[in-house]
């Protein structure tokens, strides 16, 4: 008989590497945004393609700021149903209103053919969630956001190291949202990341991030004896600046990263082989123009509620990403009024399974061996 074995969701690969960069910041007592974070930021941009990149505290404030950024302070943003609530929050708190386009059944990303139907004269941009790793058609987002004059920005929370046609996600619109949250792709505890290629959007959300001053203490200071003291307020703006702790974290998980897409790769495919022929149970689909950067391995089952009770009584820890976030009673309270019948229908299905780079062959055979065992 085979004992019962404890599997998480997310499982954070950190070590010694870590450490060793946490060691260097702390001896040299600049533990604020400085040195590393302006290394981890050229690094991030050279990796996803794009000219800047700018570290925030999280992915929320990344798309509060690149929505600001755009000069969105009004109007209607068109955002998918199944994400976390945080992309239509950093709507809300520039003043615009969230509208809800449905989602693709067999890839949960937003449909670009929804999209179309919800743009009406109030429509300022769209945002693309690239839903667990699985890339978003860009091509035909961008080309609708050309013909109506919309900014397209890409929550890429789920999607580090993403490709969409051979191009890293978040090198497509106007701006692209990193989450380093403790469970994603790479981690800096937590944190986030904003890239674009627009120059001048990037020094805006410079100021945003540190209270919308023109100089940041790391620049007035630039590791001189002579510090600089003058700064001006120029606008409004948040305390939301990434610090060197984060980024010497997020330094040592970028050598890491490869090895561990690569693992999460390999992991994809032999559930996509395990589990391909259940009756009750769908793999997810993968369009041939998204590679890689997977976050999530999301399968629809019937009986979704027993079968995440069946899981967990076994050890095995199961997540849904994400009920629709209209759904909660903020938004209810709101006014909010989706048409979004694709989503009702999928997300009460949908689970996601045990999926983290170090998984062990021990740990994977037990998962299958379990959902096997299930009987809807």
């Amino acid at each position: 008989m085979i004992s019962m074995m404890k599997i998480p969701l997310f499982k954070p690969y950190l070590g010694k590497e870590e450490l060793s960069g946490l060691a260097k910041v702390f001896k040299s007592a600049w533990v604020g945004m400085g040195p590393r974070t302006v290394e981890f930021e050229k690094r991030f941009a050279e990796f996803v393609g794009t000219k800047e990149a700018v570290g925030v505290t999280s992915c929320t404030a990344a798309l509060h700021i690149a929505i600001q950024g755009l000069g969105i302070r009004s109007g209607e943003v068109i955002v998918p149903p199944i994400t976390h609530a945080a992309t239509a929050s950093a709507v809300m708190f520039n003043g615009a209103t969230p509208v809800f386009a449905d989602v693709e059944e067999d890839t949960l990303c937003i449909a670009p053919q929804d999209i179309e139907k919800k743009i009406t004269k109030r429509t300022k941009a769209i945002i693309a969630v690239h839903l667990g790793g699985h890339a978003c058609d860009m091509d035909k987002i961008l080309k609708i956001a050309r013909k109506y004059k919309l900014f397209v920005i890409e929550d890429c929370a789920n999607a580090t190291g993403t490709l969409y046609k051979g191009k890293m996600a978040g090198s497509l619109g106007d701006a692209g949202c990193f989450s380093f949250e403790a469970k994603k792709n790479m981690t800096t505890g937590d944190g986030g990341m904003v890239t674009t290629n627009d120059s001048k959007l990037a020094e805006r959300l410079r100021r945003l991030r540190f209270y919308g001053t023109n100089l940041d203490t790391w620049r007035r200071f630039q590791g001189q004896a002579h510090y600089s003291w003058r700064y001006d307020i120029a606008e409004l703006g948040w305390k939301y600046n990434m610090n060197d702790i984060q980024a010497a974290i997020g330094l040592a998980q970028f050598k890491k990263l490869p090895w561990m897409l690569a693992q999460k790769d390999k992991l994809r495919k032999m559930y996509n082989k395990e589990l391909l022929g259940i009756s009750w149970l769908k793999i997810p689909r993968e369009k041939p123009y998204t590679k890689t950067g997977w976050w999530l391995y999301i399968v629809q089952v019937r009986e979704r509620d027993k079968f995440i009770d069946f899981m967990a009584s076994r050890g095995i820890t199961t997540g849904v990403h994400f009920e629709p976030i209209y759904h909660h009673s903020y938004l209810k309270k709101a006014g909010v009024k989706p048409v979004t019948p694709v989503a009702e229908r999928v997300w009460r299905h949908i689970v996601s399974l045990p999926y983290f780079p170090t998984m062990t062959k021990k740990e994977f055979r037990y998962v299958v061996d379990t959902i096997k065992k299930f009987k809807p």
